[in-house]
């Protein structure tokens, strides 16, 4: 330490006492931050933001809050940092400067609630002038490190938010969440489906004004019934599959079951090769549907397997079995995780979850729509008790009595 130089050994809330104070008594900020959240520190931040000259935060394995980030758009001054590459941005360099005088926190404390307060941390407090060798040095190092941050702008706000939803849950996200993310899929996963609570979705599917929610559930629950109850797709009734797929004719309804609008969710009668394989049976359909499991976590391994079966089974027709129809055997099977989308709700989806709907292929279905249903808080919401579970047990189909439009 220089002969000018003051040393205070600090832990726990102490580190935040002393950033808090040194932002009140200098003029500027320069710091080099891992990660971030939105606490009272960081809102006592953002009331100093003229004082910002180069304020950085992390954002490697998508720990930083988005709601910081969020905060930090257009403030001349304040950077994430992004293109760190070969290892983590991880340094806890807290600067500031007021004309010679300068002051540090530095040691193992980001910028978190548990960084300034509850965990076990440890940091020294520095204070002196800028010409001290060891002020000298920091000062360098964030210039140095200046050449990983990007300014903080709206749309990198919402790519950063969206790897987030995006990312949620995995077992441990990617050191750059933002590495892989492109226009459409910030479109997609910023889009207002996303945000709707689950209060909001459960009022809307209610406010159909075209289906029947009792009857649609009732009809959902009755293929699941038939599905649980038999090893393979192949092993229904030809009525039984004719329901599930969407194209069963009025003569064929020879039971209370059948005997209802199997329309909902996607009629399928105008699908002529399709309906041939139904009749059929054809095992390649069977093994598509077959491919993707009763419970549990449906995986996008599960979904390219279905892909692959359900695009063999119409290798020797004319026409090729696309997203309709694919996604009508989806959403019947796992009302969970799926929604079909056919003519009358393509036009409602596509502007809610921000895809176009000439783009849509079974390719990226899994990316433009389940990704986006997965990534919705909606969806994220705990099972409800009472009448409201059976809605949330059939979520992602239930969507069609939102988007559906005749």
């Amino acid at each position: 330490m220089g002969v000018g130089m003051n040393g205070e050994f600090l832990t726990g809330s102490a580190i935040r006492d002393a950033i808090e104070r040194f932002m009140d008594s200098y003029d500027e900020y320069h710091w080099a931050v891992a990660w971030g959240s939105e606490t009272p520190t960081s809102k006592a931040l953002l009331a100093h933001k003229a004082k910002f000259r180069s304020v950085t935060i992390g954002v490697a394995f998508a720990q930083t809050d988005p709601r910081l980030v969020d905060a930090l758009v257009d403030i001349p001054g304040a950077f994430l940092a992004t293109d760190f590459s070969g290892g983590t941005y991880h340094p806890k360099l807290y600067c500031f400067r007021a004309g010679d005088n300068a002051a540090a926190v530095i040691g193992s404390a980001n910028f978190t609630n548990g960084g300034l307060g509850p965990n076990l941390e440890a940091a020294i407090a520095l204070t002196g002038t800028i010409a001290e060798p060891a002020f000298a040095d920091m000062f360098k190092f964030l210039r140095d490190a200046a050449r990983h941050h990007r300014p903080v702008t709206a749309a990198l706000a919402a790519s950063y938010r969206a790897s987030c939803k995006r990312f949620a849950r995995m077992p441990r996200p990617p050191r750059d969440p933002l590495a892989t993310m492109d226009r459409a899929q910030t479109r997609s996963l910023s889009s207002p489906l996303t945000n709707l609570s689950w209060r909001d979705f459960r009022d809307a599917v209610h406010d159909s004004a075209h289906h029947d929610v009792d009857q649609s559930l009732e009809l959902l629950a009755i293929a699941q019934r038939w599905l649980v109850s038999v090893r393979s797709f192949s092993q229904l009734t030809a009525p039984q599959r004719k329901a599930i797929a969407g194209i069963i004719g009025d003569y064929q309804k020879t039971d209370p079951e059948l005997d209802r609008d199997w329309g909902w969710f996607g009629s399928m009668k105008g699908a002529g090769d399709f309906a041939n394989r139904i009749d059929a049976n054809d095992r390649n359909l069977a093994r598509a549907v077959d491919a993707i499991p009763m419970r549990g976590e449906v995986t996008r391994a599960d979904y390219d397997r279905f892909c692959t079966e359900f695009i063999r089974a119409f290798s020797q027709s004319s026409r090729q079995g696309g997203v309709a129809t694919a996604s009508r055997l989806l959403a019947l099977k796992r009302p969970d995780t799926f929604l079909c989308l056919c003519k009358p709700n393509i036009a409602g989806a596509a502007e809610q979850m921000g895809f176009a709907p000439s783009t849509l292929a079974l390719d990226n279905y899994w990316d433009k729509v389940v990704e986006v249903l997965r990534a919705s808080d909606w969806y994220a919401a705990p099972r409800p008790a009472g009448a409201d579970a059976a809605l949330w047990d059939n979520r992602a189909a239930m969507l069609d009595t939102i988007f559906y439009a005749p």
